[in-house]
């Protein structure tokens, strides 16, 4: 996919980045490489696998511009090398568990930066589903004054798409957040300025226990990241949130904690 845009067209970088992803990167890749839109960078970064992951991206090798497969120091600095490889006028993030969910999503993301120059960032809406059943778990996404940032991160990342432009001015992510590195993005972005909601399914995100094996982790690094903004009473209010989820899981009642959840972030 080595494509340049026309001088109207804007060109869409799309990252995805990859640790022994074999297991869904080609669903992934695919639903890059499927869009509709032809004006699209398409760059992967592997972070040294020693599974199938790089026979995967070599046989789509003529697909993408760029790719690149050695050892990284995290999630936060390989998602930077994508971004820094990248060229285009805006840029989105797909990891290798999760997809776009049609062919024509990258064309609605495209036209609405293309109508709209001082869109600096956009979202939209994000499924979450189960990888055995493919039910969808919690829709993900609405529309959303920057301040709710303070009490939930309501960006899907796999739906946000950024100008070049906003990166340049805030900065990329933070190599010291390993987990939540998103969410401390978020803060800065939504600081910088207020993202375009689109009230259309960008993305799937497959439920495969990642989130759960780093929970704690994620917890600590989101609070931190309200505290280093200024917002101590979100961090105090996050801290008994955390508690409150951790008597339901308890209690066996995590379906109830989808449900609460879906409530604070699902589409109005």
């Amino acid at each position: 996919m080595k494509q340049t845009a026309s001088p109207d067209k804007l060109l869409v970088s799309i990252v995805t980045v990859v640790f022994n992803g074999e297991r869904y990167l080609e669903d992934t890749m695919k639903s890059v490489i499927g869009q509709d839109y032809p004006h699209i960078e398409y760059i992967v970064v592997d972070g040294g696998s020693t599974d199938g992951t790089l026979d995967i991206i070599k046989k789509y090798e003529d697909k993408i511009s760029r790719w690149v497969s050695e050892a990284d120091k995290g999630i936060s600095d390989a998602m930077n090398k994508g971004i820094k490889m990248s060229s285009g006028d805006i840029v989105g993030i797909i990891h290798s568990d999760d997809f776009y969910a049609d062919r024509t999503v990258l064309s609605r993301v495209a036209e609405v930066f293309s109508r709209s120059p001082e869109v600096k960032a956009l979202y939209g809406i994000q499924e979450y589903i189960d990888p055995a059943t493919g039910k969808t778990l919690l829709t993900w996404g609405r529309e959303a004054d920057p301040s709710e940032i303070k009490m939930r991160m309501y960006i899907p990342h796999p739906t946000l798409f950024v100008r070049r432009e906003a990166y340049d001015d805030i900065g990329l992510f933070r190599l010291d957040y390993r987990v939540a590195m998103d969410y401390e993005f978020a803060i800065r972005l939504t600081k910088y300025t207020r993202p375009y909601f689109l009230n259309y399914r960008i993305a799937c995100m497959r439920d495969t226990g990642t989130s759960a094996r780093h929970y704690r982790q994620a917890f600590r690094e989101s609070v931190r990241a309200l505290t280093a903004h200024g917002y101590y009473f979100a961090a105090f209010l996050t801290i008994l949130r955390n508690a409150a989820k951790q008597i339901l899981i308890w209690l066996g009642l995590k379906g109830l904690l989808y449900k609460l959840w879906e409530k604070n972030v699902s589409p109005r």
